[in-house]
């Protein structure tokens, strides 16, 4: 959290993940989903269209605005544009982040997050008769696939809300590791994790996703040893197959000899 001092009365710009909740992120979200064509390419496609200086100005005012308790007046008539302290430009760069997601050297990930002292955990994995780790295993069909399912809608841009996260979030993680799928149970959850932080949310979320990905490349090598197996037996049996025909003609052609003989 940064503090800025305007006129000599103190305002706060939130600069951190750990500074808005999932609920805090819904109207940037809003924005960003309305941005301009021309804004939308110079942001996130590279565009080297020239933009207008004015109305880049201004898209760093509602920005700022949507991350502080700073009056618009104040940015527009008071602050400096750039090369001080507390410059728009200066206040722009701090919260500039949000226009994307964080990332895991932002945040570690974790199997537990915290909501006012009120500890939540992922499902649990389980173990099969065969002694391997289920991931999620506590999980009926209906957790796994509704959370995938806002997973992927969340990761594409055009359908992104951030209250995907909070009910991902509802859907896996829970105070009772003895807790049943109920649709109640996960919506007034989901209402309720919409305060926590991103970057509690993000521990979690980045857990499941490093799970879900090692599970993937382990099923893979898994498989692949397996292909591998089945195609070592298959050359042992070809070549048993080959050594049976070969001394079965061996045996044929002293057969003839003899008769000939």
């Amino acid at each position: 959290m940064i503090k800025v001092t305007i006129l000599e009365k103190e305002y706060k710009v939130r600069n951190d993940w750990e500074d808005n909740t999932i609920n805090q992120l819904e109207k940037p979200q809003e924005y960003i989903n309305n941005l301009p064509k021309w804004l939308e390419s110079y942001i996130y496609k590279g565009s080297n269209t020239p933009v207008s200086e004015s109305k880049l100005l201004d898209f760093y005012i509602d920005w700022i605005e949507l991350f502080s308790d700073i009056p618009r007046n104040l940015l527009e008539e008071v602050l400096a544009v750039k090369d001080e302290e507390n410059s728009i430009v200066f206040l722009f760069d701090s919260v500039s982040k949000f226009l994307g997601e964080p990332t895991q050297e932002d945040i570690e990930p974790n199997d537990t997050i915290t909501l006012r002292g009120t500890k939540y955990t992922l499902i649990e994995s389980v173990k099969t008769a065969g002694g391997i780790e289920k991931l999620l295993g506590g999980a009926t069909y209906k957790h796994f696939s509704e959370a995938n399912a806002l997973a992927h809608l969340f990761q594409n841009k055009n359908y992104r809300k951030w209250e995907y996260i909070a009910r991902i979030t509802a859907i896996l993680f829970r105070a009772d590791p003895n807790e049943q799928y109920n649709e109640d149970t996960i919506e007034r959850r989901s209402k309720e994790f919409g305060k926590l932080t991103i970057s509690e949310a993000y521990k979690g979320y980045f857990f499941l996703s490093n799970s879900l990905n090692s599970l993937q490349k382990s099923t893979l090598i898994s498989f692949q040893e397996n292909q591998e197996n089945q195609l070592t037996v298959y050359q042992k049996l070809l070549s048993k197959v080959y050594t049976i025909k070969l001394k079965l003609m061996n045996w044929l052609k002293k057969v003839f000899t003899t008769k000939k003989a």
